[in-house]
């Protein structure tokens, strides 16, 4: 059985009590929804990913404000993990794609009653969310990326 580890970025889009989610169009995945994030790529730090997934994903530009946790997925041939980042908008607007056919706000509360529904393609947001809730988010320098490239 082949094993696949992937460092991934997840990015909990805030803005007046809501939650930005995606739509899935993969297959396995379609219609579900999840929050924004994706592979973290060759000589790519975190933060840098974590920026380009949600712009790829959302249209819309983010600054990073925290980190709720990191959180792992262990499946039989994969293993992906990596950290929940918060962020706020700081520009563009939200667009739809192939990959992403709708991009919606969600309070808490539709976001738990998705996932009891089976709407969410990934089990941690709501865990996320709640970790965002009750005790808040991390600052960014408990992350520290070293570029050995340069």
């Amino acid at each position: 059985m082949a094993k696949i580890d992937h460092a991934i970025v997840d990015i909990l889009i805030i803005k007046d009590d809501k939650f930005l989610l995606v739509q899935e169009s993969k297959p396995g995945r379609e219609g579900l929804y999840n929050i924004p994030g994706g592979h973290v790529d060759a000589h790519e730090t975190l933060f840098e990913a974590a920026v380009r997934e949600a712009k790829e994903e959302t249209g819309y530009d983010v600054e990073l404000t925290g980190v709720i946790g990191i959180y792992q997925s262990i499946l039989p041939e994969l293993n992906v993990s990596g950290p929940v980042f918060t962020a706020k908008i700081i520009g563009g607007e939200a667009t739809s794609s192939a990959e992403h056919p709708d991009v919606k706000w969600v309070s808490a509360d539709e976001l738990y009653r998705m996932a009891k529904e089976g709407e969410l393609f990934t089990k941690y947001p709501p865990f996320a969310v709640n970790h965002y809730l009750t005790r808040g988010a991390f600052g960014l320098e408990i992350i520290a990326s070293y570029d050995y490239t340069k």
